[in-house]
Formats: C-alpha cells, structure tokens, sequence
C-alpha cells in the first residue's frame, strides 16, 4: 500500500473535559486537552492532530476553506456554472438581515446556512466542534507548553514553527470571511465573567499573521526529509506571507490600491521577492514543458514535487477510516471511462485561452462565433486543462484511450438525443486538468490518490508579477509572467509570448496578471478569491456600498460578472450526415482519428483532427441553461455588495455582543451594521 503522509493521517483523538460555563464562542474551555509533550512521537502526534482538524476534507482542488470544505465557491466564478437556489450569485436571493444568514430550515430540521456564517463559531457545547477558534486554541496550546517539553531544541523549533504557520492560515481564512475579526493568542479558559475579545482592525489581523509568518520561517527548515515531505517549510511560510500581502494590498481591503506608492503594495512586493529567493534556491523551480507542467497536477506517488509549496497528499486507500482520497478525479471523468461523467466548462473560459504564441483569441477563433477549428494552435496549456472529441485521454487499464463525446438528435424536433458512448456533456471541451493513469477505474476512481496542491510555485510568481505591476515596474511584470509561458513552450515571437501585446501600461499589466492567473490556476479554486479581492462582480461599486473609489472592472478592461452567464455548446453531428434515432454514424468513421498532446507531432493532429470536426460536427444548443432560475429559465449573475464581506449570525451576537455587526448587515436589534473591513491603519511589520 502506499505511504500515507503527515497532513492526512492525524488520527489522535484528544481527551476532552469541561471546565467553566460561558456562552462566548472565544472563552473557550479546556478542549483538546493532552497529558504533556514529553516525547518526540507525542508532539508528533499532536501536530498530526492539528493537520488533520484544519484539512481532513480537502481533497479536491476547490475547498479552500480551512475546515469548511464545499463546492459553493467554485459555482460563484466564471470557471464553473449552476445557479443554485440560495446561492449568492442567484439574482432571486438577497441576504442583507441578520435573519437571512442563519435560518432554520423545518424540512430538513436542520440550520441552513446559505453564507458559511457559522464558520465564526458557535456557543461553547459540551460537545468539541472542530471550528476555527478551536483549530486556534490547539495551536496556542502547543505554543504555550512546548517550551517545557523534554525534547530536543530542534523538534521544539520544527514543532512551533509548523503552529504559527497553522495559526495563521486558520486566521487568514476567517479574514477572508469576515474582515476584522478577534485575534487569539492565548489560551482562554472559559469563565463565569469570560473576556471579551473585540474584533480586531483587518491591520491588525495581518500585522499578527506576518509576525506568525516571519517566525515560522526562521523555526521551519528549508526542506523536510522524504518521510515528512508535506510539511511547512521555511519558503512556505514566506510564500503563504505574499499571499496575505497581496489580499491585503488589494481593493478588498486597500481604499489605497491605485496608488503604485501605496506602502501595502510595497510590503506585498518585498514579500513576493522574498518567498522566491527563498524557495528558488532550495530548487522548487516548476516544469520545462507543457507534458511536465500537465504532469506535475497529476502525481499521485506522495514524492516531492518541485512545484509544491503547500500540498495535500491523498491516499490510494478507500477503504480505512483515516484514508483521504481524491475527489476531484472521478468527477472529471466520462462515463464511457467509469467516471462521474465529466465536467463541463463554459465557453467563456475556454475561448478565454491564449493562442500557441501568446496573444489573445481573436473574436473569429472563439466557440461564441462558431469556430468549429478552436482546438487548433492554442497555449500549450490548453491541451492538459481540456480534453475534446478525438483527443488522446488515457487512463489505468487503457491508456491509449480516445474520448468521444458529440449528440445527435433521436426525431426531427429535436428534443431528445443520443450521446457517443453515453457521453453527455454539454460542452466542446470539458475539463481534464489534474487526472492521472494510475487509479483503478474499478472503483470508479475511488482510490484516486493525486495530490492537491493548495499553493503552488506558479502562483508565488504570479503574486510577483502582480506586484510588479501594481506598483509601476511593467517591465519586470512582463518578465516575470514570461517565465510562466516560457516554461511550459510557448514561443517567444516578436510579441514576447504575446505580452507585448497586452500590456501597455501599469492597468493592462495588472489585466494581464489576472488574465495569467485565470489560464494558469483554471479549476485550482483560486480564481474565486481573485474575482473578489478585485471586486470583479461589480467592480466595488455596486448596489448598496462603494468599496472602490473606481469602477476595478472598467479601469482594468474586464467585464465585470454581475449580469453574466455563463453559457455553453454541445458539439453535435452534423445535420444531413446522421438519420434520426439511428446508431453513431461516426462510429467507423473516427477510428483512425486521434491526437495525442505528448506526442511530437500533436499540431499536425490537431490540425487532422480539426478537419474532421469541420467535416462532421456543429455547435448545437443545450435543452437547458446552465445558469437557470427555479423555473428553469436563463438567470444572469448578481452579486450583492454587502456579499464580499460576511456579517455575524444571531447566535454569534447575542452571545458575544460586544462584536458588532458588519457594514452592509443587521445586527441582532436590526440596526444597521458599523464594522468596517477597509481601514486606513499602516501596517508595522514585514
């Protein structure tokens, strides 16, 4: 069986006991007591502990809530589609009152939270939830005795610097939630008069995450042995610290952000050199090619990877209780593959790809103008973020294999088909990013153990890039955002891998590093938390708050997503070339069809392959939106200002109070909320 790693097997269950009463959610009582730290293997055992409550369900590229793992995000970009009743982007929903983010639900007699807003905490039970404070409080406990422990100085610096890391990454998510929020670093014992912890500045929350950050780095190594490959490093540390300078710079939180002088973007900057200077010379320098950077997303062997900054390794077993396997692989898979029947991605993004030198599609190449030919010279990328009709798509037991997914119509009105070897998907190209050819498919890709990659070198260089450019230095932008290009073979050309193009100026610079991040990340569950900290749904002036002196959307020419779809095509026979109800009239025809992405002459392929399509296949309208209100009509997106920050639930107020309520939210006496997440503090470390 494969060696199973750290981050996932955490299996030690703490003891538990009660000491105090108090409602607040912050004057916790003893939970995730120990008996001590007396030896290496109990440290071990705790730290497991601290792993597996912060990131047992992460087992699929988007559940990037430390925790709080779901969908939800992934359906709220221009990555995937589904309008869902109650969702934030359903233009029928608006949640503005304390009593739409906390309700109960009588027909499922269960709390129904459609905002994540119980993710703040809940009164103290006498039952341990694994919640964000609690993940804080473990992490301050072993901060707190590690120092007595009778271990070796080493194992008690590996020990700290792996909480501090911890601790502030749990921080930053409840940052991203709900902006200012109370900063623990101690461990509180519940009392009858418990304290009162306000909410901290969102400056002062990134000012303790820094020092958290900065620590761990010169406590964590700058590479682990083989047997806890996994674990945090030194360049970790420094790189997740660009992260949290970058958000913060940002218009989310920065008032100041079109200002190339704004000392935020300035800390951002030296973080991002920082993090890669650290993490470059211990060798983490990415891929060569497109097949190694395609490769790379799809490693299932738990060896290091030198694209890896933080990464989840998942397991091959599905049967143990303590395994986690991934669940990102099945899903992408088609039915004629065992899998779960593919994922459909929307025509936006795929003719949003780069073409083979660089430059931008051209509104004739796209899908949306009916370009039977998109799949002809596009970024190397492309080709392992997408599978189509005709492409080489291997998998454990037929590696060989050539996907085949077109309809055809069983009568002349058109309103019921069939599908090529049962394949349903209601796009051209559908995703194929991040699968691998070891898993059985017996289990219907249940013991896919394909690593997740919660951060990776590319987007540590994108940070940079960002950077760059937010603060004036387009050249160095554009050099930068070249390395990613270069690395995977695109060609230079007179364009400069087609960033000559684009960027012009300090605003087209900063479009082209999120366009870079859209083409790089796809389906990483990061372009969620771009769209929102450059405020892409309304450009941060939309209904209600003005959270940009600007319009972001316009100032950098992207269209923002507030009354968009997100729309698709089914790539369909022909009319004329088929006889309604009949088999696959390709079924002989395509035999000989095929074109592999590794293989030398793949352009010559495509363009083969291209041919064919031409010969044989339309675009054709799906039966149903993929964007759609409860009556199945056509909806468009619309996202509410207030959205991108949560407000706190009743059950958080009325027993803490003293927190206040959230601007562009109620309170729990239906004043309007006060707490606002955009101040103008100056950050005091970096």
């Amino acid at each position: 069986m494969k060696k199973k790693k750290l981050l996932y097997i955490g299996t030690l269950t703490l003891s538990l006991f009660m000491s105090g009463c108090s409602d607040s959610f912050l004057d916790m009582n003893n939970y995730g007591a120990y008996d001590n730290f007396d030896s290496e293997t109990k440290v071990n055992w705790y730290l497991a502990s601290l792993y597996y409550n912060c990131y047992k369900g992460y087992t699929a590229p988007g559940y990037e809530i430390i925790g709080w793992y779901g969908e939800e995000w992934n359906f709220m970009t221009d990555e995937q589609w589904g309008i869902k009743t109650a969702s934030k982007i359903d233009p029928n929903s608006n949640y503005n009152t304390i009593d739409d983010i906390k309700t109960w639900e009588i027909s499922s007699n269960k709390y129904y939270d459609p905002l994540i807003c119980g993710y703040f905490g809940a009164k103290l039970s006498s039952n341990v939830t694994n919640s964000s404070y609690t993940r804080i409080r473990n992490c301050n406990i072993l901060l707190r005795d590690i120092e007595d422990a009778s271990v070796s100085r080493e194992v008690k610096d590996h020990a700290k610097g792996q909480a501090l890391f911890l601790r502030a990454a749990q921080l930053f998510d409840l940052v991203r939630l709900y902006g200012p929020v109370p900063v623990v670093t101690s461990v509180l014992n519940a009392t009858a008069n418990g304290e009162k912890m306000p909410r901290a500045s969102v400056t002062q929350c990134v000012e303790q995450m820094v020092k958290d950050l900065n620590e761990a780095a010169t406590l964590l190594p700058d590479e682990w042995p083989a047997s806890d490959y996994g674990r945090p490093t030194s360049g970790t540390a420094l790189a997740y610290k660009s992260r949290i300078l970058l958000t913060y710079a940002s218009p989310i939180f920065n008032k100041d952000w079109d200002n190339p002088k704004s000392i935020r973007w300035e800390k951002a900057l030296k973080a991002s050199q920082q993090a890669v200077q650290s993490i470059t010379v211990s060798g983490l320098d990415g891929c060569s090619d497109a097949k190694g950077w395609g490769e790379l997303l799809a490693k299932d062997d738990n060896a290091f990877n030198k694209e890896a900054i933080f990464v989840k390794l998942l397991s091959n077993d599905n049967v143990s209780g303590n395994a986690e396997t991934n669940r990102w692989e099945g899903s992408t898979r088609l039915s004629s593959q065992s899998g779960g029947g593919g994922k459909t991605a929307p025509m936006e993004l795929i003719d949003l790809f780069p073409m083979a030198d660089g430059t931008r599609p051209k509104e004739e190449d796209k899908i949306a103008n009916g370009n039977i030919r998109f799949i002809e010279n596009r970024d190397p990328r492309f080709y392992y973020t997408f599978a189509f009709s005709g492409m080489q798509w291997g998998y454990n037991g037929k590696l060989d294999d050539v996907v085949w997914a077109y309809r055809w119509s069983k009568s002349a009105e058109g309103n019921s088909f069939s599908y090529s070897d049962g394949n349903n998907v209601a796009s051209p190209a559908f995703i194929r990013k991040m699968s691998g050819t070891n898993t059985p498919v017996e289990s219907n890709y249940g013991k896919s153990s394909i690593d997740i990659y919660e951060y990776r070198y590319a987007e540590l260089i994108l940070n940079l890039a960002e950077c760059y450019a937010a603060t004036g230095d387009i050249q160095n932008c554009k050099e930068t955002l070249a390395k990613l290009r270069k690395r995977v073979g695109m060609q230079e050309g007179t364009q400069y891998y087609g960033l000559n193009e684009t960027v012009k100026d300090r605003y087209s610079a900063l479009e082209a590093c999120l366009y870079e991040r859209q083409i790089e990340l796809a389906f990483e569950g990061k372009r969620y938390w771009d769209i929102w900290r450059w405020l892409l749904y309304d450009g941060g002036q939309g209904d209600g708050l003005q959270l940009s002196s600007i319009n972001t959307c316009t100032t950098l020419g992207i269209k923002q997503l507030n009354g968009s779809s997100r729309t698709s095509k089914y790539l369909d026979l022909k009319d004329g070339t088929y006889v309604y109800g009949s088999d696959d009239a390709l079924a002989d025809k395509r035999a000989t069809i095929s074109a592999n992405p590794d293989a030398a002459d793949f352009q010559e392929q495509v363009k083969t392959l291209a041919d064919f399509w031409e010969e044989n296949f339309q675009f054709g309208d799906p039966t149903s939106p993929g964007d759609k209100d409860a009556n199945n009509n056509p909806a468009s997106i619309l996202w509410r200002s207030n959205y991108y920050i949560h407000g706190l639930s009743k059950e958080v107020l009325d027993n803490n109070s003293w927190l206040g309520q959230t601007k562009g939210w109620t309170d729990q006496n239906g004043a309007a909320g006060t707490i606002d997440w955009q101040d103008d503090e100056i950050l005091t470390v970096d």
